[in-house]
């Protein structure tokens, strides 16, 4: 192998250091979201209560807060209970719902947060939706 060859090579090589060091820099540099949620039973009476439990984190310091939203059916998603949240910490959820119609109730979990300076709060990730049957 030439000298030529032999630079080219090593070129190469630095190259490909050089950018999988920048893409994992950028992939270390986002936000992580931390997520339970739990609802049981998934089938009750209606007038029966459902367990719902629950709690999310991101690790930027901000102001956060979880909260529990539900809806019957298709209808409009509505906050039931939220913790207290802080800084850096979303707070968790352990609260009953009460099933009031038949058909279909749906849970999830959403984490709300406040930007620096500011009180006020804007949806930043939403769980999946748990799924009630009510019969």
């Amino acid at each position: 192998m030439g000298a030529f060859n032999r630079r080219a090579a090593r070129a190469a090589v630095v190259a490909a250091v050089g950018i999988s060091a920048l893409g994992l820099s950028a992939v270390t540099a986002s936000a992580k979201v931390s997520y339970d949620f739990k609802v049981s039973p998934h089938t009750v009476r209606v007038g029966a209560g459902v367990h719902v439990k629950g709690d999310a984190a991101n690790d930027s310091d901000v102001l956060q807060k979880f909260c529990v939203q539900q809806r019957q059916g298709k209808g409009p998603w509505r906050t039931v209970k939220c913790a207290h949240g802080g800084i850096g910490l979303g707070g968790a959820v352990d609260t009953w719902v009460q099933a009031k119609h038949r058909g279909t109730l749906q849970l999830r979990g959403a984490l709300y947060e406040a930007d620096f300076g500011s009180n006020k709060l804007r949806l930043q990730m939403v769980g999946p939706a748990e799924t009630v049957r009510v019969r």
